[in-house]
Order: C-alpha cells, then structure tokens, then sequence
C-alpha cells in the first residue's frame, strides 16, 4: 500500500466522528452536584426567612401596638408608610443612627486592631502559652452577653469599683476612688461599653487570625526576609494577601455583630439605657418592643436591615473580586 493510496483512502472516508461529550448525571460526580446538596439548606433558608421578613414588611404599614393586638386585632389598619414619615422624621432616631455608625466603627477597628495583635503574639509564643491563651479566650467567649454587661457595671461602678481602686493605687490621687465613669454618656459609651463588646468579641477574632496565620507560607515570609524585607514590609506584602479573605469575612461579621449590640448596653444601663447610650439596638427595643408598639419596631427593624445590607453590598462585591483572582 502505496502513501498516496493511503492519503486517497482517508480522504474518502472523511474526518474521524467526534464522540459527544458524556453527560453526566446530577449524582454521578455531575458538575450540578455542589447545587444539589445546598438546595436543602436553601430551602430551610427561606422557609424561615422568606415569611418573618414578609410579616416584618406588612406589619410595618399597619399600626399595630400591644392594644389593638391583644385586645382589639380588628382596630389594626393599614396605614401605608405613616409609619415611615414618623420613625424617619424623627430627629432622636437619626440621632441614634449616626451615635451606632460612630459606635460600630470604634469597635470594628479596635476589635480587628487588637485581635490582629494578639494573634502575632501568639503565634511567638510557646505552645503551653498558647494552649493556657486559648482556654482563657474560650471560656470568656462562653460568657453570655449580658453577665459581660454586669460585670463590667459592677467594675466600673463608682461606688467600690475595682476599675476605680486601681486607678486611685496607681495615681494616688482621691478623686478616682468614686469616679463615675457613667455620669458622661460619651465615656460611658465609648469607653466602657466599647471595652465590654470588644471584650466579647476578642477570641473569635484572635482564634481566628491565628488559625489564619498559620496559613502563611513560611517560604515567602524566608524569601521576603531574603529580598531584604523587614518585619513591617513582610506583614504587609505577604500575610495580609494571604489572610485577606478571613479578614474581609471577619470584618464583616464583627460590623454585623457590633451594629446590632443591644445585650452588653442593656446590662451596662441595668436595664434602662439612658438617650446618649442608646444605639440602635437598644432604641429598636425600647421604643418599639418595650413601648408594644410592634408597626414602629418592624419599620426600625427594615431600616436596620437595609443599613446593613447597605454595607455588605461593599463587602461580598470585594469577595467576589478575591474569587476572581485565584482562579
């Protein structure tokens, strides 16, 4: 068989036939799988978020208080967005509002600056260090929410504060033996009630990072040091690029945590905030779920809402762009 009988035989018969890709099915190692096995927890999802939140919306445009509620449901009526007119043009809700955006940003950067901080520390100490850090940290994250508020009263209390005796040990000076840290809302607030939520916040934060550290490729923190890096240039150039996603998921989480604080401010005030500790977690309550005015609570609690989605708009659009990049 000659080469050109050949190239007229292959010819003749034509190109190869193609064989069509193989489908393969939902269960069997399909590319649907990842969707199949979340439908569940989609389902559960909005089963119980689809239908509190439509009640939220429709309960906001009626007038709905304890009263008419309890004793006359028939007297509830639709009243469009009056609702609306009277919680957003009132000056002391926007007060509260620009008090909670103050308040959330203190405490997002502190509680990140801190457990950054931490994290680094112990990622240079020994391991019995770290083990004794890691069950101290654990079980104050144990702690409810508002025994931490409690406490904290107890020691900044101006009569027989532990926080107060060691300020009068250290200075000397009589005047902080009864110090009211509260008497100054501004204080009172942004010292005290910073101090207890960051104090609950710290060790998921501080775990985390650290788990997050220990993701860092030790050889790119050798070549840095090698390309004549110090330590500062290293954080900055290697360890954030490679923690960036547990940053931007925890910052996340810690603006969601700290701008609906209400437990830790609720126990601080015992039980009665005063306006000038009154974020919007606690006006939500006071004003709308302790007055049984349930229509002005649920159009806080939209606006509430709406503000956060506001912010994580910002935050999943960055995670995005990260998914992006590593593929």
């Amino acid at each position: 068989m000659t080469t050109n009988e050949t190239v007229t035989r292959s010819e003749s018969q034509g190109p190869a036939p193609v064989k069509k890709p193989q489908r393969r099915g939902v269960f069997a190692g399909g590319q649907y799988i990842p969707y199949t096995l979340l439908l569940p927890a989609v389902v559960v999802l909005a089963g119980v978020l689809v239908y509190p939140i439509y009640k939220l919306i429709d309960l906001s445009f009626q007038n709905v208080n304890k009263f008419a509620y309890l004793a006359h449901p028939e007297r509830a009526k639709y009243i469009g967005f009056d609702g609306y007119s009277k919680v957003l043009g009132d000056s002391e809700f926007w007060d509260v509002v620009l008090r909670s955006i103050y308040f959330t940003a203190e405490l997002v950067i502190l509680s990140m600056v801190l457990g950054m901080l931490f994290a680094l520390l112990l990622n240079r100490v020994s391991a019995w260090v770290r083990v004794f850090f890691f069950t101290v940290m654990m079980f104050v994250w144990a702690i409810p929410a508002l025994v931490n508020g409690q406490v904290f009263r107890w020691m900044f209390s101006s009569n027989s504060g532990i926080v107060d005796y060691v300020a009068y040990l250290l200075t000397g000076d009589e005047t902080w033996k009864h110090y009211d840290w509260f008497a100054d809302s501004t204080i009172g607030l942004y010292v005290v009630g910073a101090a207890v939520v960051i104090w609950g916040a710290l060790p998921f934060l501080v775990l985390g990072l650290y788990a997050a550290l220990t993701q860092v490729p030790k050889e790119l923190m050798e070549a840095a040091r090698l390309d004549g890096a110090n330590s500062l240039q290293a954080f900055r150039h290697v360890t954030i690029p490679v923690i960036r996603p547990f940053l931007m998921i925890s910052t996340a989480l810690s603006f969601i945590w700290d701008f609906q604080v209400f437990a830790q401010i609720y126990a601080l005030r015992n039980s009665s905030p005063e306006s000038g500790y009154q974020t919007i977690g606690t006006y939500l309550y006071m004003h709308g779920v302790g007055a049984s005015q349930y229509s002005n609570a649920s159009v806080i609690s939209i606006v509430m809402i709406l503000m956060m989605l506001a912010v994580l708009v910002y935050y999943i659009r960055q995670m995005l762009k990260i998914g992006a990049n590593e593929r």
